[in-house]
């Protein structure tokens, strides 16, 4: 992330109003495992939480942007090494209320078995570390995937996935910014054989095309074999999908780029397609399962 995205970033993080503060205290620890595709929807989260926590973010080498954002908007966090994410940190006070953020690499979606058999091994290993633990991901290509099976063994920490008001886990990052399943069939229908660009996909497009699919064993930073990859796909619009997060300056301006270079046309959907709902929903559920107990107003 340059210098300017962090400097312009998100004007909804600073004006977004914070949820009422608890009146219960909320304590316990909160093991997280994201995707940077879904960094903003997880600073989004933090920041609507008003409850006084302690924050620690894992240096994996992929916490880069994420600590930038979260130094952005002057969230004070820890870090941590690997090693102390694996022991559970043990210094962590556990009359309080903790998150402890692992941020993968982006490139674990090439592989889509290996994305599922990564986090499957991290959550094994950090489950009983935490008294619970997030999984900010949808299934990203491993249909009929659910991680949180995992917590139903007996006396196994909740493991919370992001899902749509009817309990289904969203498929993707575009699945979680248009509030699941049902509706990205509907998105796929209204818009079939179109781009979809989210401001995280726009803003990371070399590191988010270098995964993909349909750019697989193509050099993605020769633009001409790009835009003829995106002819032969029969691709001729690109559309925004606008969650309204991250840098609203660097989205247009990384989606009008994209564009140009694919010779595609942007266009706006029509209505109203992306929500918040699933990420607050996640943090919601998986904040509720820690322990609480009364507090003075």
């Amino acid at each position: 992330m340059n210098n300017k995205e962090v400097n312009d970033l998100n004007s909804n993080f600073q004006t977004d109003k914070p949820n009422e503060q608890s009146v219960e205290q909320v304590s316990g620890t909160i093991g997280i495992i994201a995707c940077p595709m879904l960094e903003d929807e997880l600073i989004y989260d933090i920041i609507t939480d008003n409850d006084e926590k302690n924050i620690y973010v894992v240096d994996t080498g992929y916490q880069g942007s994420f600590v930038k954002k979260l130094e952005y908007n002057s969230i004070n966090y820890q870090m941590v090494s690997e090693y102390a994410f694996d022991t559970g940190i043990g210094d962590l006070d556990k009359s309080k209320f903790n998150l402890v953020i692992y941020m993968n690499q982006l490139g674990l979606h090439s592989e889509p078995k290996n994305l599922r058999s990564t986090i499957e091994h991290q959550v094994a290993m950090h489950k009983y570390l935490f008294d619970a633990m997030m999984v900010f991901y949808g299934m990203c290509g491993n249909y009929g995937w659910d991680i949180s099976k995992v917590s139903e063994e007996k006396s196994a920490p909740p493991v919370i996935t992001i899902r749509d008001e009817n309990g289904k886990i969203c498929d993707d990052c575009i699945g979680v910014a248009v509030g699941g399943t049902d509706n990205y069939f509907r998105l796929n229908k209204a818009y079939c054989g179109v781009l979809y660009l989210t401001p995280a996909m726009a803003t990371n497009w070399n590191d988010f095309m270098s995964v993909s699919d349909i750019a697989k064993g193509c050099d993605t930073t020769d633009q001409s074999m790009m835009r003829l990859l995106f002819e032969i796909c029969g691709y001729k619009y690109a559309l925004r999908l606008d969650t309204n997060l991250g840098d609203r300056e660097n989205y247009e301006k990384c989606a009008q780029e994209i564009c140009k270079e694919m010779n595609l046309e942007l266009i706006d959907p029509e209505g109203s397609w992306t929500t918040l709902e699933p990420i607050k929903r996640a943090y919601a559920e998986a904040k509720n399962s820690l322990r609480r107990s009364k507090a003075q107003a």
